[in-house]
């Protein structure tokens, strides 16, 4: 007897906040403890442009230099822009897990600095997913068109794929786009509504 079909033709996880945890507090702060600035000021300028449409992140550094004085290379500035990961280990092996399975998807706001960091924090794994980068589609969650491009380019039909995400602007933008979405609070949580959909976990 052949094996059921999987119940869904993708799960599509975002990154930050899924599978990698970050405190964006402390990396402001960070940043902010080589400038002139209050960590609000630096907020407030990194917030002026979304840094995950494909922005070169060496623009940041340079702003960050002429306007608040930043007084470090960018080296130290990527290392500092990092600094706020941490790899949920569990998530990442269930991840793994089910993709052995099905089909698993990344879809994530983020940019090339961050990408390169997380992708070696995790030994490569991360860079065997296959992965919608808002910086490579030059289209950033939760804007429908960024779904649907996601949609287009990996052949998938949306209604028949789910996309978890822990900011509810984003769930609500999968939705419009026609996703299944649910937000994500726990791996817990993850793990009770896959079984309930008929997701195999064993």
């Amino acid at each position: 007897m052949s094996a059921a079909a999987p119940p869904f033709d993708a799960i599509v996880f975002d990154l930050g906040g899924v599978i990698v945890a970050h405190d964006n507090a402390f990396m402001v702060e960070r940043v902010a403890s080589r400038c002139r600035a209050t960590p609000r000021e630096v907020s407030r300028l990194m917030r002026r442009k979304d840094w995950g449409s494909g922005l070169p992140i060496e623009g940041l550094h340079r702003e960050l230099s002429d306007e608040l004085g930043y007084s470090a290379d960018y080296a130290t500035f990527s290392a500092d822009w990092c600094c706020h990961f941490t790899v949920d280990d569990s998530m990442l092996a269930l991840t793994r897990q089910l993709a052995a399975e099905q089909r698993v998807m990344l879809f994530s706001n983020t940019n090339q600095v961050h990408w390169d960091f997380l992708v070696a924090a995790t030994g490569g794994d991360l860079a065997a997913f296959e992965a919608y980068l808002s910086h490579q589609l030059r289209k950033s969650k939760p804007a429908v068109e960024a779904f649907e491009m996601v949609a287009r380019q990996a052949g998938i039909d949306p209604a028949r794929s789910i996309f978890f995400d822990d900011v509810a602007e984003n769930v609500e933008g999968a939705r419009l786009a026609g996703f299944q979405a649910e937000v994500f609070t726990s791996e817990a949580a993850l793990r009770a509504l896959l079984t309930e959909r008929g997701v195999r976990l064993d």
